[in-house]
C-alpha cells in the first residue's frame, strides 16, 4: 500500500534534501584491477566447449559470440578473423600432447607415439578435423603440428619422395581411421557386420566364420596398435632405398 507521501505534488519521486545521491561512473567504465572479460583463452575455451557438443551447425563468428555472451565486435579485439580464431582452437587441440616425444628414443617408438597422440586428440574433438582444411586453405597450425612427423620419417632414413609420399599416407591413413572410429567405434562396427553374415551366401559365410573370435578380440586401440606396426615396418622397408639413392 502506497504512502500518503508519494503521492505529493510535482517532487515525485526526488530524493529528500541532504540525501546522498548514488555514485555514478562513466558509462562503460571497468573497475580498476577488474581483468577483462574475454581473452583468447577463455574464447578458445568456450569454441572446444562448443565442439565438445558435436554441434554439426558451422563455427562463426555470431555462433562463438554468443557462446561467450559477448557482441561478435569484441571477439575482433583477440582475434583478426575466424580463420586466426579457429587456427588457435587447432593448436590448442594438437598441442595438448600427453606424451610428448622423447628426442633419444628410436624413431619407431617415436612414431607410434605421434600416430597415437594424433589418433587421441580427433576422437576427443572430432569436429576439429573440419577446421584443418577450410577458406581454401590448410590451417598453418595442422601444418606445425605435422611437422614432427616430417622429421621422424626424415631420422628414419626417408628423403624426397619416399619422405613425402610417407608423409601424406600416415596422416590420410591416421586421420582416416579416427573419422570412421569417431562415427562408430571399431566393435560396433564388427558387432553390425557380424549381423550382416547371415544375409551372406554359404561360401562367404564360411569364409569369415573361422575369423569370428579374432574380430570379437578387436578394438580401435587394438586395431590401431596393428596400423601402427604395419606403418613402421612399410617405412623401415624404404629406408634402404631411400639411403641408396641419396649415395
Amino acid at each position: 500500500m502506497a504512502t500518503g507521501g508519494s503521492r505529493g505534488g510535482g517532487a515525485r519521486g526526488r530524493p529528500a534534501a541532504g540525501a546522498a545521491k548514488p555514485a555514478r561512473g562513466k558509462p562503460g567504465a571497468r573497475r580498476r584491477g577488474r581483468p577483462p572479460r574475454l581473452s583468447r583463452d577463455g574464447i578458445v575455451d568456450a569454441v572446444l566447449s562448443m565442439l565438445e557438443r558435436r554441434s554439426d551447425e558451422p563455427l562463426t563468428i555470431a555462433r562463438i559470440a554468443k557462446e561467450v555472451d559477448a557482441v561478435p565486435a569484441a571477439l575482433y579485439r583477440h582475434f583478426g578473423s575466424l580463420d586466426d580464431l579457429l587456427d588457435g582452437v587447432l593448436t590448442r587441440v594438437l598441442e595438448t600432447n600427453d606424451a610428448p616425444l622423447d628426442d633419444r628414443a628410436p624413431w619407431q617408438e617415436q612414431l607410434a607415439t605421434w600416430m597415437r597422440g594424433l589418433r587421441s586428440h580427433l576422437l576427443q574433438y572430432p569436429a576439429v578435423l573440419a577446421l584443418i582444411d577450410r577458406s581454401e586453405r590448410t590451417s598453418p597450425a595442422w601444418l606445425e603440428a605435422s611437422s614432427a612427423l616430417v622429421a621422424i620419417l626424415a631420422r628414419a632414413g626417408l628423403a624426397d619422395r619416399d619422405l613425402a609420399a610417407s608423409y601424406l599416407w600416415i596422416l590420410e591413413m591416421t586421420v582416416g581411421l579416427a573419422m570412421q572410429e569417431a562415427m562408430m567405434p571399431i566393435p560396433k562396427q564388427i558387432a553390425k557386420a557380424r549381423a550382416s553374415q547371415r544375409k551372406l551366401g554359404a561360401e562367404a559365410q564360411a569364409l569369415f566364420a573361422p575369423l569370428a573370435p579374432a574380430f570379437a578380440r578387436l578394438d580401435g586401440d587394438a586395431l590401431f596398435g596393428f596400423v601402427v606396426e604395419q606403418v613402421a615396418a612399410a617405412v623401415a622397408s624404404k629406408a634402404p632405398r631411400s639411403r641408396a639413392r641419396r649415395g
